[in-house]
């Protein structure tokens, strides 16, 4: 059974990665090394995918999509009579 405690410490250590790697890139891209960066930006897109438990979905092409129907609007109420505004009366 994992504590409370461990769970937060291993969250941390997971969170304190992925913050080196993100000085990492700046640091590459002040020394003008943008391939360099770029490959460590794509790590830490792989490590917070893997951190979200997310899976990369390639997009399905258009032709293959399914478009929605149109929904028909649905009809007018007609409109209620404007009531006349009332006059102040004069004294």
């Amino acid at each position: 059974m994992v504590t409370l405690g461990t769970a937060f410490e291993d969250l941390d250590n997971e969170l304190e990665s992925m913050l080196d790697m993100v000085s990492e890139a700046l640091d590459l891209m002040e020394k003008d090394k943008k391939e360099e960066a770029m490959e460590v930006l794509a790590d830490l897109e792989d490590a917070l995918l893997d951190f979200l438990d997310y899976e990369e979905v390639e997009e399905e092409p258009e032709a293959v999509k399914i478009e929605e129907e149109p929904k028909k609007a649905a009809p007018k109420k007609p409109a209620a009579p404007k009531k006349a505004a009332a006059k102040p009366k004069k004294k």
